[in-house]
């Protein structure tokens, strides 16, 4: 089957999302981020999955080393308890049309405020950052004394995590 540029690109940011999620769990495997380019960093991280786990190391993602690093990830973000360690980087905003793990993420904490806050905006968790997820966080952060801005920064995060976890 032929790929689009796009979906290729897509597929290797999703490759990127996992060794990077893994990463914080086994530090053999170098951080990646997701940028959807298969550059010389993201060969080295395939590689050193693919060592650690008694896969072939060529740095190519087959499908072995596709379903072996889903089945850790899933296994390895399953069972963590901090989330925290989910977000991209400290110097990137998420905001309105982004997507993937990290939108996930704040609109699950959303959902969660919402069952404690009803003055909150409810989300559809869908792990696009949509404006009605654009608008709950800026209530959120009118509610909390932050700067308004819509978007998601480390600080934002932290305080939905930290708000989140104390309320569930």
């Amino acid at each position: 089957m032929a790929y689009t540029p796009q979906q290729r690109r897509q597929h290797i940011k999703d490759l990127q999302r996992m060794l990077y999620g893994i990463s914080f769990f086994d530090e053999r495997i170098p951080v990646v981020y997701p940028d959807g380019i298969y550059g010389r960093e993201t060969a080295f991280a395939v590689r050193a999955f693919q060592h650690t786990n008694g896969l072939r190391p060529t740095g190519e993602a087959n499908s072995a080393t596709w379903e072996k690093l889903r089945d850790e990830y899933k296994d390895k973000i399953a069972k963590s308890a901090n989330p925290l360690h989910a977000y991209p980087s400290n110097t990137i905003n998420i905001g309105l049309n982004d997507e993937g793990l990290a939108v996930y993420i704040i609109q699950v904490l959303l959902k969660l405020l919402n069952v404690s806050f009803d003055n909150l905006t409810d989300v559809e968790v869908t792990g696009r950052y949509d404006t009605a997820t654009e608008k709950a966080v800026r209530a959120f952060q009118r509610r909390s004394g932050q700067p308004q801005t819509g978007k998601t920064d480390i600080d934002t995060w932290n305080l939905l995590v930290a708000t989140s976890h104390h309320e569930a």
